[in-house]
């Protein structure tokens, strides 16, 4: 339920004073409208009762959401004070703001007081109604009976029932967005904690390696530049001695690459671009179809890139299979760039093609992984549906500056 306002809005006020200047027009216009009817006269004692009831009932739903029990009850009330002390056969014109008390109240009130508040209400309503058909006609008890109870239905009930099932559908509509919101962003939680796990670990396990080897580097280099021109022959052999640095940095770091994303009962290899044609043969061992074009070497792209372009191509045949089975697939890896490797795995759809799966993006922890890698090198990964019914994954790696070549100095 909603929570009650301390005090009378805007709408509020508008609605009880559309509800007053509607009922007492209409008792002011009564004698001329039903001449069927006993209506008072206009100035006589019984037509400033009625008018008293009907304003005093306009004033108090100005509270109908601050107190709403009360202004049911008592808007309730006034239609039995009326029935009763001022029967014309008009009494319904009272029940106009009951009515609307029931569709102002009922949201914000709980639902054990209104187990008490509406029953309440419909006997007044109810009393009212039978007290004004007896005392204004000759119609038979019984008869005034099951036509009060029927414009207490009418007027209590059916309004009251009508109430609760919108506001029911707006609060199981709320949880389902809340609940959704709640999902998105536990989801988003255990990405970003994932990500920030395998950030961690591949950072601590580079400076590990990688800081003893580039910081003596880079302390050899500072003194080969000091003895280029006063001894030639130590700074070759310190030259020689940064290239044996070199080639133990990247041993290590191979060794890294082969060790970061190794399953349980893998062998202890090294995933590298040399490596993808053994992974397309092994989804072919299982049936697939899955051919591979190689353009260029990948001799450019340093360890961790190319890492980064197996890791990319194992998953995204995984997706394959996985979102559209039986599809047939195509990997291209193009080394023809100076500037960057290429690669691209592409499937047909298959049968998800002429029956898309509601996961249409394939947007997973697997995407999210692919690009969080391309970051870590500083490439970019597209990922998307084909015109054709496909799924196409490119991943550009930058590759690393070419090694120069050239005689000792």
């Amino acid at each position: 339920m909603s929570r009650m306002q301390r005090g009378p809005s805007v709408t509020d006020v508008v609605v009880a004073l559309g509800t007053g200047a509607a009922t007492l027009l209409a008792l002011v216009a009564a004698p001329e409208l039903f001449a069927d009817h006993a209506a008072p006269r206009l100035g006589s004692g019984p037509w400033w009762v009625f008018a008293a009831v009907l304003a005093g009932q306009a004033v108090a739903l100005c509270f109908a959401r601050s107190a709403p029990r009360t202004v049911l009850i008592g808007t309730a009330a006034g239609a039995l004070l009326i029935g009763v002390t001022t029967p014309t056969g008009l009494g319904s014109l009272a029940h106009a703001a009951v009515l609307v008390a029931v569709v102002r109240a009922t949201p914000v009130v709980t639902v054990p007081a209104l187990r008490f508040v509406l029953p309440v209400a419909g006997l007044l309503v109810g009393g009212g109604q039978a007290a004004d058909i007896l005392g204004s006609s000759a119609v038979t008890v019984p008869a005034a009976v099951g036509a009060a109870l029927l414009q207490a239905v009418a007027i209590v009930a059916l309004p009251a029932a009508g109430v609760l099932a919108v506001t029911a559908r707006r609060d199981v509509r709320r949880a389902e967005r809340n609940e959704n919101e709640a999902v998105r962003r536990e989801r988003a939680a255990v990405v970003e904690a994932a990500v920030a796990r395998e950030r961690t670990a591949m950072a601590r396990e580079l400076h590990d390696i990688a800081a003893h080897h580039v910081s003596s580097i880079a302390l050899m280099s500072g003194v080969i530049e000091r003895q280029i021109a006063t001894d030639p022959d130590a700074a070759r052999v310190a030259v020689r001695q940064v290239r044996e640095q070199s080639r133990v940095l990247l041993d290590d770091l191979r060794q890294l690459v082969g060790l970061l994303r190794r399953e349980g009962d893998e062998r202890d290899m090294v995933e590298t671009i040399e490596a993808v044609p053994a992974l397309v043969e092994a989804c072919r061992a299982t049936g697939r179809a899955v051919d591979l074009t190689t353009v260029g070497g990948g001799g450019q792209v340093g360890p961790l890139g190319q890492l980064v372009v197996y890791r990319m191509v194992q998953e995204s045949l995984a997706n394959a299979a996985r979102h559209a089975p039986g599809a047939s697939c195509e990997v291209r890896l193009d080394g023809t760039r100076a500037d960057a490797f290429v690669a691209t795995v592409r499937d047909s759809g298959g049968a998800a093609a002429a029956a898309p799966a509601p996961d249409t993006t394939r947007d997973g922890f697997g995407l999210l992984g692919m690009r969080e890698r391309a970051d870590l090198v500083g490439g970019t990964l597209e990922a998307g549906p084909e015109p054709d019914g496909g799924w196409c994954v490119r991943l550009t790696v930058p590759a690393e500056p070419a090694a120069t070549t050239g005689g000792a100095p």
